[in-house]
């Protein structure tokens, strides 16, 4: 599929999306990467195609379990073709760990933590959580449900929906991670609507850019050791090194 006969619409982070003939639209997977909205900024090799990879890993396995999303196909190693979707404007973070943000507004003073969980990264929490996030703004920042109802931007059965298929992804990612000798600790999605109405899965799910992955043996012996965007946020490997590493071990659970 030539780029050239389709329309570019705009960079993200670390994807570029074009409208296709059909109407659909194309991501292209980059080596780009940032953190703490965008003030880091670098270029990995091959990590546009692990993540691409990766994505379309995890949406053919959710679609197996029912939960449907835009995914389409992968034309090449570093493109996924999607249906084009009305992007609903919060994303939403499941969270089985305390780690990242929900740590640094805890220690600002802005939140409390859920009860039972204690002040440091790698905290278990009990049954897990789930925060909204807004999309579309210069800084990412957590909305409640009086702000998305006020703005309508779901309905609160939509709310209601959106919960238990994030629950219902956590448990699935959770699993298969699991079998694969990796600990979960959060992850974020996003949802959009078709112009019936129904919510899919939107954007990518499951990659390193937009999880927080643990070796759990590592973890088991008291050391947090990343295999996700963590590395390049603290400066403490490679990315292309851990994101390889994450892909060895998925697809090696996929052959047995």
């Amino acid at each position: 599929m030539s780029k050239s006969s389709m329309a570019y619409i705009s960079s993200g982070k670390a994807k570029d999306i074009y409208e296709t003939p059909g109407g659909n639209l194309l991501f292209e997977f980059t080596d780009r990467v940032t953190a703490f909205d965008g003030k880091k900024k670098a270029e990995y090799r091959e990590k546009g195609e692990i993540t691409c990879c990766l994505a379309e890993y995890w949406f053919r396995i959710l679609e197996a379990e029912e939960i449907f999303t835009h995914y389409m196909d992968c034309p090449t190693s570093t493109s996924m073709r999607v249906r084009r979707l009305d992007i609903i404007p919060a994303e939403v973070i499941r969270r089985n760990y305390a780690a990242g943000s929900l740590l640094r507004r805890y220690e600002a003073g802005e939140i409390e933590l859920p009860e039972g969980v204690e002040p440091e990264e790698g905290a278990p929490i009990p049954g897990g959580m789930t925060e909204f996030t807004i999309k579309f703004e210069a800084v990412d920042r957590p909305a409640d449900t009086k702000e998305m109802l006020f703005n309508g931007w779901m309905s609160e059965l939509e709310i209601e929906y959106i919960n238990d298929m994030t629950r219902r992804i956590n448990t699935i990612l959770s699993r298969e991670l699991d079998d694969a000798g990796i600990i979960l600790a959060d992850f974020k999605v996003g949802y959009g609507r078709t112009p019936d109405g129904e919510i899919l899965l939107a954007d990518e799910v499951g990659t390193p850019d937009r999880c927080r992955f643990w070796d759990k043996t590592e973890f088991e012996d008291g050391v947090i050791k990343s295999l996700d965007k963590d590395v390049f946020r603290k400066g403490i490997g490679d990315l292309s090194t851990a994101y390889s590493e994450l892909q060895e071990l998925l697809l090696k659970q996929e052959e047995t």
